[in-house]
């Protein structure tokens, strides 16, 4: 089993943003001889959520991320020695987040293909949480007090950044956004990854209607499953209609909502779940018999159905088996 290094980009900013928390009121402290404030702390705090907010989602790279961390560590370290106010070190903070989003903004709408990726729904969950965070951030910067703020409105701020950053913490180690209910997240996850039997997530999923089509559904799966009429590459929607009594109209509506995909895309599924199965058996078969056997027209449709439903190429796959197999044979 391949071990991740102690010693990472991602972990590398997660340390900037603990130095961001702790240098500037450290560094103020020493510098005037007494406890930098809690309008001080709170600013230290929002700069470090900051930065844990430059941790990459989906396809961005790392290591644009420790530049801009490195970045802000900069300006509140010089900020602090220099004893510039906090209201101005907290606007250089945010331009150097802003530049980051900016950039990204641009990265990622530069590429379309990965726009419609098969991820991109979750992608798109990932990023506006990101986004809600960084308005989050903004707006408790604005309300930061200025020099002649009586203590207090610093210490009720204090609590509010410090809620902010553990948010964004536990946002980081655990791979959740913290936006939706850990329910709906999963829902969308298993969804994504083509789980079939994944409950209707409508909002009328309990009316009697919801229920028919949940019926029909199942049905569906089960002939799917069972008799495996998708091996028939000229296997129709008019045919599975047919098979379950019902028009193709309610029928093309129930897959649409139950299973999140038009009805070649759920025949596809089952045909690489199939094909999989096949290498699984034998991974020496040859990938164009394959794809005929599990009813597609064409290679090509073959290994893009199977790169979008399985998340990597079927030549991809099979040398993963193949490799997998010498292992154990070599161990036996």
């Amino acid at each position: 089993m391949k071990h991740k290094p102690f010693i990472s980009f991602y972990r590398i900013v997660c340390g900037i943003s603990f130095l961001c928390l702790i240098l500037p009121p450290v560094i103020r402290s020493l510098w005037t001889g007494a406890f930098a404030g809690p309008s001080w702390v709170a600013g230290a705090t929002l700069s470090a959520s900051a930065v844990l907010l430059l941790l990459p989602i989906f396809d961005e790279y790392v290591r644009p991320s420790v530049r801009y961390a490195v970045a802000i560590l900069c300006v509140c370290v010089c900020c602090a020695l220099m004893d510039v106010p906090l209201r101005l070190w907290l606007l250089a903070v945010l331009i150097v987040f802003g530049i980051s989003l900016l950039f990204r903004c641009i990265a990622r709408y530069a590429q379309l293909q990965p726009l419609f990726h098969n991820m991109a729904v979750w992608y798109g969950v990932e990023n506006q949480a990101r986004n809600s965070y960084a308005l989050a951030l903004f707006m408790l910067i604005a309300m930061l007090p200025g020099a002649g703020a009586p203590p207090w409105v610093g210490w009720a701020l204090l609590p509010l950044s410090l809620a902010l950053y553990a948010l964004l913490l536990v946002r980081v180690f655990t791979g959740r956004t913290c936006f939706l209910r850990p329910v709906r997240e999963l829902e969308i996850k298993e969804l994504i990854r083509g789980n079939l039997r994944t409950a209707p997530v409508q909002a009328g999923e309990k009316t009697e209607e919801m229920a028919r089509m949940s019926r029909l559904y199942a049905r569906v799966v089960t002939l799917m499953e069972q008799k495996r009429p998708y091996l028939d590459e000229g296997f129709g929607l008019d045919d599975l209609a047919g098979a379950v009594f019902t028009n193709r109209g309610y029928l093309s509506r129930t897959i649409n909502i139950l299973s999140g995909r038009n009805f070649s895309q759920f025949v596809n599924y089952f045909r690489v779940r199939y094909g999989a199965e096949l290498l699984r058996k034998d991974p020496n078969l040859r990938l164009i018999s394959v794809a005929q056997m599990c009813g597609f027209h064409s290679s090509p449709s073959f290994n893009a159905a199977f790169k979008v439903n399985m998340g990597e190429t079927p030549s991809v796959y099979q040398e993963r088996l193949k490799n997998e197999k010498f292992e154990k044979e070599m161990k036996s």
